[in-house]
């Protein structure tokens, strides 16, 4: 039995009505805005959203509000929403704003988790031909985009455009007729991951699409490992976030759900030079490979390259310069590490029903809050030696 994994996304297939930016409070669970960097947008929640039915696509980037704050123009009036998120990023959404929110939690969380042929107008084929919206259309080949096949060495360290200039001070006019200027936004760290850091992480042996069709080969039968491993051989994008999120995924099944940490890391190193950039959605998948590399390097005794990991994966903690978001963005990080969701309500209601797939589901997430933790040094709530205790009981729970 295979089983494809990852942490940071609540699983099963979620549905989206929209509100006012007025109407955001705590515990709403918010769509994401589109990923700046995928393939001519193809991939956003707007392309992938069946049109007026308002059921969102199963691969949406979505957070859960954990805080709202107000910010108010000279008038006294509402003029801007900062919203803290728990996937440890905070948005800014203006005053008269529409935003999609889920309708309420997934029946069947195992559903994007567990393993097996997922019904999608994307994989209902055993052997699909890529369409223009599909992720697999993101990683194809380098002909339909020069710049997004990676280099041999070091995908994403020398990136191939200049990037995109900031957004600059923007007026926003209210429905109440007032006129408020938004700030620009920060500027998004540097545009490769810290050479220094970079450079004591083991250079790859072989190109990544060839590292894919090994790995194919080596797990023969395994749907959950060969259905990514040969999307991924066709080609590889660094800049679309479907086909990071693929890898992040791969990395996970190959360490939980095949017991190969070998072929887990080397899948999460393909990840784990990219530099922060900003992205929320780009940024979660390489966060996690991040945290599982720290893992897999502490497991066969390297703690300096764990440390490196750990290094590489705290980035956003300082990048902020504007002080108004670096305060938020401390806030979020504070509230993450020191109380962070470990699903416990959520895992005794699915031992209490005996519903052993939802359970994996739910401690599948749990792992994967367990490693960003450990991979951050620990918190104030749980030191690092509890956090390695907690992730062994929590791989034997989901390998059982």
């Amino acid at each position: 039995m295979q089983h494809s994994s990852g942490p940071h996304e609540r699983p099963g297939t979620a549905e989206f009505h929209e509100i006012d930016a007025h109407e955001l409070k705590p515990g709403l669970r918010l769509l994401l805005p589109e990923p700046e960097g995928d393939a001519a947008g193809a991939n956003g929640p707007a392309a992938r959203t069946a049109a007026g039915d308002g059921t969102g696509p199963e691969d949406a980037e979505t957070a859960e509000i954990l805080e709202i704050d107000t910010v108010l123009d000279d008038y006294g009036n509402p003029a801007l929403y900062f919203a803290v998120m728990d996937n440890h990023i905070n948005l800014r959404v203006a005053h008269g704003t529409r935003v999609k929110v889920s309708r309420g939690k997934a029946a069947r969380p195992a559903d994007l988790l567990f393993s097996g042929p997922v019904p999608s107008p994307a994989a209902g084929a055993a052997a699909p031909e890529p369409d223009a919206g599909s992720p697999t259309a993101d990683a194809a080949p380098a002909e339909a985009d020069p710049e997004a096949a990676p280099s041999a060495a070091r995908p994403g360290l020398e990136p191939s455009t200049p990037p995109a200039p900031l957004r600059g001070p923007a007026q926003i006019t209210l429905d109440t007729g007032d006129v408020v200027v938004v700030p620009g936004a920060a500027p998004a760290g540097p545009l490769g991951a810290r050479p220094d850091l970079v450079a004591r992480i083991p250079v790859p042996s072989e190109e990544p699409e060839e590292l894919m069709a090994r790995i194919d080969s080596e797990h023969p039968g395994r749907h959950a490992v060969n259905e990514l491993a040969r999307r991924l051989e066709r080609g590889i994008n660094v800049k679309s976030g479907a086909c990071l999120k693929d890898l992040r995924d791969l990395a996970y099944e190959l360490y939980v759900g095949q017991a190969d940490p070998a072929a887990a890391l080397q899948v999460a190193d393909l990840l784990t030079v990219l530099p922060y950039d900003g992205n929320p959605a780009r940024w979660s998948s390489i966060e996690s490979a991040l945290a599982l590399a720290a893992h897999l390097a502490r497991e066969s005794g390297d703690e300096d390259r764990a440390a490196v990991y750990s290094q590489l994966l705290r980035a956003p903690d300082t990048v902020e310069t504007d002080p108004f978001r670096a305060k938020m963005a401390e806030r979020v990080r504070e509230r993450v590490l020191n109380q962070p969701n470990l699903y416990d309500k959520e895992v005794a209601r699915a031992a209490g029903a005996k519903d052993h797939a939802e359970e994996r589901a739910w401690r599948m997430l749990r792992l994967g809050s367990l490693l960003h933790l450990r991979a951050h040094g620990g918190s104030r709530a749980f030191p690092a030696d509890e956090l390695d205790r907690r992730i062994d009981v929590e791989l034997d729970a989901v390998r059982g």
